[in-house]
């Protein structure tokens, strides 16, 4: 065997510049799969570990039909969700928190300057805003958060700050939500959510007259003991049910939402791999193109291997051997290139959008791209090592 990875070796060195245009399409297929399967790992990593900071003892509930996809306090359709339903929701058993918010587009002046972005109003309750704002992962950067004695005071995120007017809003600076004047008294840090980090944050009272609206986007519900989350959302879920007398809202427990944010992210994941794995078919068809020239070029040498008595199975493991080199050394180059860019992706994703991805590089992924890369080798190298193992070695020293 090692006798054959010399010999294996010997050759591709040959022919250096062609061997090295055949490793490219395995490099880039193989660098692609590693870099997308241990970004989308680090990505459900961080899904998992921010449900798990949060606490999955949270039900989220908004307008809609339960068959609509996703979940959003921007949902359409559906019966509008009033203080009428959060009263049907506190009655029901095991419940610490009912926490209402609304969001909606709005007009906000500063100057002489106009600009469109969503505004939300919540409860300034401290058990309310605790809840809130550790489900949506706020952090003030600037100021202070909201008093209960607060009314047209806002809180502005991070892009609404930085990127919206020409110069930068300031604490204690006003702006006009709807006409009306507000005081900025608190700046978000950056999330990374574009939603979050260009939304106004106002009392809920104060949104409900800006807005004119008393109806809510959604509803937040913090249960007290996590074991009951299931049974308390199927009670809601009845209770709202019965007095809606239709199922015209979405309900998401914390851990559903989870298990959604999952599959959607495993989704995107696969299909982009099944994406990356197209340029691994474009570098098999590459080996087998070289292992075909290669079998030409040599086809005397397979000629008087013959004549000295070298079987076909002999020959198909010599050029066998070949081809599954090649895929293993595109194999090794790509793992590392694809390690190199995943971990720039990380990196990068901290910088420019604050959200913390680990790369996540499991042993089995280096040797699943390995022994994958050389099965690609492999089969791409079958046909022109099947050709060289059935030529007629008279007419192989025939030829010029």
């Amino acid at each position: 065997m090692i006798e054959l990875v010399k010999v294996a070796f010997r050759n591709l060195m040959q022919q250096k510049v062609r061997s090295l245009l055949t490793l490219l399409g395995i490099i880039i297929g193989i660098a692609a799969i590693v870099a997308l399967v241990s970004v989308g790992d680090g990505l459900q990593y961080a899904v998992n570990q921010q449900f798990e900071m949060l606490g999955m003892d949270k039900i989220m509930i908004s307008p809609g039909s339960p068959k609509s996809p996703g979940f959003s306090g921007l949902a359409f359709g559906g019966r509008a969700l009033n203080d009428r339903d959060i009263k049907i929701i506190e009655r029901v058993g095991g419940i610490e928190t009912v926490a209402p918010m609304i969001v909606k587009s709005a007009t906000i002046k500063m100057g002489k300057e106009t600009i469109y972005t969503y505004v939300a109003g919540i409860p300034t309750e401290k058990k309310f805003m605790q809840m809130i704002e550790d489900m949506q992962g706020y952090k003030i950067k600037e100021g202070r958060d909201f008093m209960e004695s607060d009314k047209y005071v806002a809180v502005i995120g991070y892009g609404v700050y930085n990127d919206l007017f020409e110069k930068k809003v300031r604490v204690r600076e006003k702006i006009k939500i709807n006409n009306r004047t507000f005081r900025v008294i608190g700046i978000m840090e950056k999330i990374g959510n574009p939603i979050d980090d260009y939304t106004i944050t106002v009392p809920l009272e104060a949104s409900k007259e800006i807005l004119n609206t008393t109806d809510y986007s959604y509803i937040i519900v913090d249960v007290k003991d996590t074991e009951d989350v299931s049974k308390v959302a199927d009670k809601i879920k009845q209770e709202l049910k019965k007095d809606h007398n239709a199922e015209d809202f979405k309900l998401q427990t914390s851990e559903q939402l989870k298990d959604t944010a999952a599959s959607i992210l495993s989704i995107i994941q696969a299909i982009f791999v099944g994406i990356a794995a197209i340029s691994l078919v474009v570098g098999g068809i590459g080996i087998m193109n070289t292992m075909l020239m290669a079998v030409m070029e040599r086809t005397r040498e397979i000629g008087v291997m013959k004549a000295i008595g070298a079987t076909e199975k002999r020959i198909m493991s010599i050029f066998l051997t070949e081809s599954a080199f090649v895929g293993m050394i595109g194999g090794v180059l790509g793992i590392a290139l694809g390690s190199l860019v995943s971990f720039g992706v990380s990196h990068a994703a901290s910088i420019y959008t604050s959200v913390a991805i680990k790369t996540i590089i499991s042993p089995y992924l280096v040797v699943g791209a390995l022994l994958f890369s050389m099965v690609v080798g492999i089969i791409s190298g079958a046909y022109p090592a099947l050709r060289a193992a059935r030529m007629d070695p008279v007419e192989a020293l025939r030829w010029e």
